[in-house]
């Protein structure tokens, strides 16, 4: 048995749905219908990788979700950045299990809740996907990717890494459906008028007109600014926005404190000098 059968029947017995792909490539073994005949089922895996001893290894996302980090995209955009940006807005993640892709970005895993689904969403943040619909899949260790000019990169736990996939927060998979326009469906009574349920993003623009409560102020412009940038708006933009919410406070700081505490976020996410 090599490693290829063995690391396929241990992902199934970790209860992942695993099937074939083909040698070096993300593209399904010919004659089989990818993601759709994943399964658990031990002597089809034998099977598979009887038949196809080198084939990669691929995972649906079903119970979990990642969160695909580019690290080394073509326009500069570094996803680990954005991450620690929307970290600083909204709460740590939790270690959790993370592969290094063949590409050379992180695949961070995260168990979803039951009955859950979430949406698959391409740009999330900026070098940030999410792989998350039950028929998408991910690559998984040992398997291989042959890249154009004949380098072949490998699928490996990342160094350090938790073997457990944790459990996603909360608040990440509410501004997962938020950002999706989905975290909860408007409702029609019968009386005709529409219930509208609050967002975080309600939270967030009334946060702008009401301002900043007395003790919380320099915590809420931290916040206010980090929850601007990480939805990527411009930068000049999140800075008058953030004066305005201010400006609105029961007890306004000095614009000199508010400016403090603005460049402070934004030369440690985004490096504005």
């Amino acid at each position: 048995m090599n490693q290829y059968e063995q690391s396929a029947l241990n992902y199934a017995k970790s209860g992942f749905e695993v099937f074939p792909l083909t040698l070096n490539s993300k593209t399904p073994l010919k004659g089989t219908h990818g993601s759709k005949d994943a399964t658990t089922d031990t002597q089809q895996i034998k099977t598979w990788w009887h038949d196809h001893p080198t084939a990669n290894i691929g995972v649906t996302t079903r119970s979990f979700f990642v969160l695909d980090v580019d690290v080394n995209h073509a326009d500069g955009q570094d996803g680990r950045k954005s991450l620690e940006v929307l970290q600083n807005s909204k709460g740590k993640l939790p270690p959790t299990h993370i592969v290094l892709t063949a590409n050379g970005g992180e695949h961070w895993y995260y168990q979803k809740p039951q009955g859950m689904t979430l949406p698959q969403k391409i740009a999330f943040l900026k070098g940030v996907d999410i792989k998350a619909h039950p028929n998408n899949y991910v690559l998984v260790p040992p398997s291989q990717i042959a890249h154009p000019d004949g380098h072949i990169g490998v699928y490996k736990t990342k160094p350090g890494s938790p073997s457990q996939i944790a459990m996603a927060p909360t608040w990440l998979t509410d501004f997962i459906l938020a950002y999706n326009h989905a975290s909860k469906p408007t409702q029609q009574p019968s009386n005709g008028v529409v219930k509208r349920y609050r967002t975080e993003t309600t939270e967030r623009l009334e946060s702008i007109a009401k301002g900043f409560l007395t003790g919380q102020r320099n915590d809420g412009v931290a916040r206010l600014t980090g929850y601007l940038l990480a939805h990527a708006v411009d930068v000049e933009l999140v800075l008058k926005l953030v004066q305005y919410a201010n400006s609105n406070s029961p007890e306004p700081l000095p614009n000199a404190e508010v400016e403090r505490t603005f460049m402070s976020i934004a030369k440690r996410e985004l490096g504005v000098k």
